[in-house]
C-alpha cells in the first residue's frame, strides 16, 4: 500500500510549470539518492491544474516536500492545497 498527495492550484497554474517544478524535485532527488533508487520510489501525474504524486518510501517522501516548496515558492502558500490519499498502488 503505497501513499500519494493530491494538489490543486489556481486556474491560472499552468500544467507545463506544475511539471517543470516536479521534473526539479526529481532531479533534485537523483542528485541526492541515485536515479535508480528514485525511479523505484514516485510515480506522478499532471492534468490541468491538478497533479497527484505517488511514494513509496522517503525519498518519495522527500520529492514532496521538495515540490511543495518549489511550488510555494512560485504560486505563495496559499496558491495551492494539498492533501495525502492512500492508495493501492
Amino acid at each position: 500500500m503505497g501513499k500519494a498527495y493530491k494538489f490543486e492550484f489556481g486556474q491560472e497554474v499552468k500544467p507545463k510549470a506544475i511539471e517543470d517544478k516536479v521534473h526539479l524535485a526529481i532531479r533534485s532527488a537523483e542528485h541526492a539518492f541515485g536515479k535508480p533508487r528514485v525511479r523505484l520510489s514516485v510515480r506522478y501525474g499532471v492534468k490541468k491544474n491538478k497533479a497527484i504524486i505517488h511514494v513509496w518510501n522517503e525519498i518519495g517522501e522527500y520529492i514532496v516536500r521538495v515540490f511543495v516548496g518549489f511550488m510555494s515558492e512560485e504560486v505563495g502558500e496559499n496558491g495551492f492545497k494539498f492533501e495525502p490519499v492512500e492508495t493501492k498502488l
